[in-house]
């Protein structure tokens, strides 16, 4: 098996753990998460917050973004755009500027101004799981690693602890996060900014 198929294998077995876990448990450390991820000293620091609407099967994200808009930091989230890319775009209301996108993903609407990447002074990264050794297992599409070097802020990985993997197959091109957090966990990784 190549890199890429050991990375969906181990995709198909996260998600099969996640669609397991109790909601009580998911409710519980989404809640967690969220508290953490705001307690950061990187996120307290920050006035541009790149963050995202959690999927279903991920960390809900939702509390930590009410927080940070709260806060009155600006909020980035992405928008989808062809050959892959992301447009990260400014989000002032959660309810009136996000719609269905891409892969049923909640993103801004067109009407949302986008800004460069390295406008961004904390970034909130989407991931499948991680492993202790800090490498992340993405959705597949490849739209972080592209834009991952392009940040120039600190980046945190959130997963539930239940599905951290005890292995990451990682990959030449694959991008690694400053902070990688569960909810009962935090490990720093190498700064790569």
């Amino acid at each position: 098996m190549d890199i890429a198929e050991k990375k969906q294998a181990l995709r198909r077995a996260i998600r099969a753990r996640e669609r397991a876990l109790d909601p009580a448990y998911r409710t519980a450390s989404d809640a967690a998460i969220c508290r953490a991820l705001a307690a950061l000293p990187e996120y307290e620091a920050a006035e541009t917050v790149l963050a995202y609407v959690g999927l279903a099967r991920e960390t809900d994200t939702r509390a930590f973004l009410r927080e940070t808009l709260a806060r009155g930091k600006t909020l980035l989230l992405p928008r989808c755009e062809p050959k892959r890319r992301l447009a990260l775009c400014i989000v002032r209301d959660l309810d009136g500027e996000l719609s269905p996108g891409a892969y049923g993903i909640w993103e801004p609407t067109r009407a949302c101004p986008a800004v460069p990447p390295e406008a961004a002074d904390f970034a909130l990264i989407p991931c499948v799981s991680f492993d202790r050794a800090g490498n992340r297992l993405g959705q597949g599409g490849g739209y972080y690693d592209r834009l991952l070097p392009r940040l120039r802020c600190p980046t945190v990985c959130v997963c539930r602890e239940r599905l951290v993997a005890d292995a990451v197959p990682a990959a030449p091109h694959d991008r690694r996060c400053t902070l990688y957090l569960t909810e009962s966990f935090k490990k720093v990784a190498s700064p790569l900014f």
